[in-house]
């Protein structure tokens, strides 16, 4: 009975996935040289699939990783994660959440984590902040403790770049106290993509393991070889997690990347005469954009762009497919679609130009290079 239940979850769980709006996925095949808590060194094979989907208010995350280790033994780990926003009033949002985790190891070693956390956002012209709090229970292997953590930040995008700040309070079992301060920061071109991290940690440690670093730092690299094809080098290191009691360590990883970047033109741009596409025509700037619901599910988009000739927009509620306005007074364009409350992604472009984020919008950097805007629709 139990790998029935365990089927038709999974049965359950891959039927929802395909029904989402947005699905994206990848998968890493490659190598990683590590460093166990400065006293053990080995490398690994890896194989790491990765995959997304997003239903507008609900969003969907979960991967796993095999590791084969040149030192004999093998172990598997994974996550998955879901978020459900709801739209507030002045400018809120607010998410609930879960997260379960673990790995598993071929001496019979388990760990494992499940939280369940909630997050409040508040949107600002070009990012956001947000503060939440989690509740959860860990098993290291060796007994369940109790988790309790918090987390306030800022998040920032302009263009290509974005960039986030956060910082997490963490109580394990009321004995181990910790907090975790980290930046990142990514940048994602036309065929390269670049990420950096560094963190600290100041409260209490393990002195059980070793590498018990206060500090860590790591940096990627994907360089798109192909539409659907990456190399990914990475490395760095980082801290222990004194929720499972994994330790700290060194790595660095080389991997091929299969998985669909989000192109920066959409499919029918192709197609484009050649010498329109190498001397583009600058369209005026857009300088307003506004969103109100009408009867039902409708909502009617409107963005304010004095002299244009064609105004399109791109989004994930018209699955990527560009969607042309009508012209009206004042420099005004408008469309209306059935798009139910949630949180969307989008882009505009203004006669045949660049895709760019509306005015007003958050700006994100999105799983696969692209940059997009959060629309909210209450």
């Amino acid at each position: 009975m139990v790998p029935l239940r365990g089927a038709l979850t999974a049965l359950l769980l891959i039927t929802r996935v395909s029904q989402a709006q947005r699905v994206e996925s990848s998968l890493d095949v490659g190598g990683v040289a590590l460093r166990y808590a400065d006293t053990l060194t080995t490398g690994a094979a890896t194989v790491t699939p990765h995959v997304v989907a997003d239903w507008g208010s609900t969003y969907l995350e979960g991967y796993g990783t095999y590791s084969q280790f040149t030192t004999g033994g093998w172990s598997i780990q994974g996550s998955l994660s879901a978020s459900r926003f709801i739209p507030t009033s002045h400018g809120f949002l607010g998410e609930l959440g879960g997260f379960a985790g673990g790995s598993t190891h071929n001496d019979g070693t388990r760990t494992g984590e499940i939280l369940a956390n909630g997050r409040l956002h508040f949107t600002l012209a070009k990012g956001e902040v947000f503060a939440g709090v989690g509740v959860g229970r860990t098993w290291d292997a060796t007994a369940w403790r109790s988790v309790l953590l918090g987390e306030v930040g800022v998040s920032a995008g302009s263009g290509a770049t974005s960039a986030s700040l956060t910082i997490s309070p963490t109580m394990v079992n009321d004995s181990i106290k910790y907090a975790d301060t980290q930046a990142s920061l990514s940048w994602n071109g036309e065929a390269l993509d670049l990420g950096a991290l560094l963190g600290f940690r100041v409260g209490d440690q393990l002195s059980a393991l070793s590498a018990n670093v206060r500090s860590w730092a790591s940096v990627s690299a994907v360089l798109w070889i192909a539409p659907r094809i990456g190399v990914a080098l990475g490395g760095g290191n980082y801290p222990v997690d004194p929720t499972q009691g994994f330790p700290g360590g060194r790595f660095i990883s080389l991997s091929l990347r299969f998985g669909q970047r989000r192109p920066t033109q959409p499919p029918n741009d192709q197609i484009t005469e050649p010498s329109a596409r190498a001397a583009p025509e600058i369209g005026p700037a857009p300088t307003g954009f506004i969103a109100n619901r009408g009867v039902g599910d409708v909502v009617t988009l409107e963005v304010n762009v004095p002299g244009a000739r064609v105004v399109e927009i791109n989004a994930d509620f018209t699955g990527w497919v560009p969607v042309p306005l009508v012209s009206a007074e004042g420099g005004w364009w408008s469309v209306s679609l059935p798009i139910k409350s949630g949180k969307y992604q989008m882009n505009m472009r203004v006669d045949g130009g660049q895709w760019i984020v509306p005015p007003g919008l958050l700006r994100m950097a999105d799983e696969f290079g692209g940059t997009v805007g959060l629309l909210v629709i209450e």
